[in-house]
């Protein structure tokens, strides 16, 4: 925050500093996530981290800024499929980030567990889109009852509660998350998630995939010079170009 501190006399005065502090976050964000390739959740921390102290030890501005900086990281955790969108705007006025703070108060409440585990992503349409095609060329998932891939990686990515998709080859698999983790599309945590979310289940055994599983089959991965795993992170790398070039 820049400039001279002002006391807190007013919930007017507690918006105007939460207004700043967002519009810092996104240009921040901007430049730190997708400029310099910053995964999402440090940025997140370092933000938080970096704005934590105001020189004030009036009561009620060190409760109003905890306050605001609280809501910057469940907008940018919980809520970033409404956070996201905002960001290709050329500006953003007070009126639709407190419109954009009232949608995130007041949805749905998730789940205790769905709510403890994310893996911290927000997909577009085309994103999906694409994953749905690189799933198909390379035989990674399948829907336990043959419905729609793209609606069933909304439900993986969104960590649906009682949710399950169904994985053809795990080796692939995890070559395919580790590739969108390290194009700074999903959070370090993955494997976890996904084991204590009970979201992947073997075709081959009908059992859920557990994270020993998916961190072994990854060093195997690793170790493997396997053309397919190779071309699994060239497509999904490619996707990640696409968002790259977009957002300019």
């Amino acid at each position: 925050m820049k400039g001279v501190h002002n006391h807190v006399e007013s919930n007017e005065d507690v918006e105007n500093e939460l207004y700043e502090l967002f519009l810092e976050a996104r240009d921040s964000y901007s430049s730190e996530v997708k400029g310099r390739q910053v995964r999402l959740d440090y940025f997140i921390e370092l933000f938080l981290s970096s704005h934590y102290y105001i020189d004030c030890e009036y009561a009620k501005c060190k409760n109003a800024h905890h306050r605001n900086l609280t809501l910057i990281r469940q907008l940018f955790t919980d809520s970033f499929h409404l956070v996201k969108p905002l960001f290709v705007k050329p500006s953003l006025t007070q009126a639709e980030l407190s419109a954009l703070v009232n949608s995130h108060l007041t949805s749905a409440v998730y789940s205790k567990k769905r709510a403890a585990y994310s893996l911290g992503c927000s997909f577009t349409d085309k994103q999906i889109e694409h994953m749905v095609n690189i799933s198909e060329e390379y035989h990674i998932f399948k829907t336990m009852d043959g419905s729609n891939l793209r609606d069933a990686l909304r439900s993986l990515f969104g960590c649906q509660n009682g949710f399950r998709l169904q994985v053809c080859h795990i080796r692939k698999a995890v070559v395919f998350f580790d590739e969108l983790l390290e194009c700074n599309l999903i959070g370090r945590n993955w494997q976890t998630v996904l084991d204590r979310c009970g979201l992947l289940v073997s075709v081959r055994s009908g059992k859920l995939i557990k994270r020993t599983s998916l961190s072994s089959s990854l060093s195997k991965a690793r170790a493997s010079v396997a053309a397919e795993y190779q071309s699994i992170r060239k497509a999904v790398f490619e996707m990640k170009k696409e968002e790259l070039y977009e957002s300019r």
